[in-house]
């Protein structure tokens, strides 16, 4: 299904993916909101020191708005989302959760559509070291390789 790591300061942390999925509704502003859901196995491929007795594991979720959505004409699409936390509508867009709910910025997305629901998907983006809250590490680079399932997909077709 897929991958999701953590470059973090100290090395790498890697997961499997055990659920990936996306969603699409019209909101009241009448954009489409696509936003994608994934989830990890508990048990991780690759830990690091710091983390490794915790028996932590990440899930995350990004948002993005399209005017329009036929996947008989999506084909592949990158997205740009400089900030994870949409301040006007006091809700985060891109997220990672390890310990705590904590947005993810400067995140690249590329979604390419495959066909009967299923998407490929690469997701890329910077938040605060998952386990050290205070700034005093680098950053943690997150990415997330895998294949998305669109359950309603024939409603957008």
């Amino acid at each position: 299904m897929g991958i999701f790591i953590l470059n973090r300061f100290n090395g790498r942390e890697k997961f499997n993916i055990s659920e990936a999925k996306i969603y699409a509704v019209k909101n009241s502003e009448n954009k489409i909101m696509l936003w994608l859901e994934v989830e990890t196995d508990e048990e991780p491929i690759q830990s690091v020191p710091d983390t490794a007795d915790l028996k932590m594991n990440p899930s995350g979720e990004i948002t993005v708005f399209l005017d329009n959505l036929n996947l008989n004409k999506f084909r592949e699409r990158e997205f740009f989302i400089s900030k994870g936390c949409d301040e006007t509508r006091n809700d985060l867009l891109a997220r990672v959760y390890y310990f705590e709910h904590q947005e993810v910025n400067n995140n690249s997305l590329k979604l390419k559509y495959k066909g009967n629901g299923i998407f490929d998907i690469y997701w890329c983006g910077v938040t605060t070291d998952i386990s050290y809250y205070d700034g005093s590490k680098p950053d943690t680079i997150i990415e997330v390789i895998g294949e998305f399932t669109f359950e309603e997909y024939m409603n957008w077709m």
